[in-house]
């Protein structure tokens, strides 16, 4: 699960003391004015509002393997690429309901079929 914040130090004390656990994971996404702060099961996406715009919609990260065959089969069920987030293997889809997903490449898994 995304979770969209222009102020990313309250954001991330509300969550910690909602869910009390600290972050697992941040990390910049290089090319935009964004960083990426891991829980475990749900990550705050944060920047200006500027920056977060074309992202307003995204709902989820979903590790995949392999991207293309994935890429393949959304395709086919009626999904429309639009883009990625960052420079990894990624791709932005945006589902026949409106919903926009990130796919993510995730190498260390076996592959696994929507």
């Amino acid at each position: 699960v995304i979770l969209l914040s222009t102020d990313p130090q309250s954001a991330l004390h509300r969550y910690e003391q909602l869910f009390a656990s600290h972050p697992i994971h941040e990390f910049r996404i290089p090319g935009r004015d964004l960083v990426v702060t891991a829980f475990a099961g749900f990550s705050v996406l944060s920047g200006s509002a500027e920056a977060l715009a074309p992202f307003r919609d995204l709902r989820a990260t979903v590790f995949v393997s392999p991207l293309k065959e994935i890429e393949e089969l959304i395709v086919e069920n009626g999904w429309t690429r639009e883009g990625t987030l960052g420079p990894t293997v990624s791709m932005l889809a945006r589902d026949p309901d409106g919903n926009l997903l990130e796919f993510v490449e995730d190498p260390a898994h076996e592959p696994r079929r929507l």
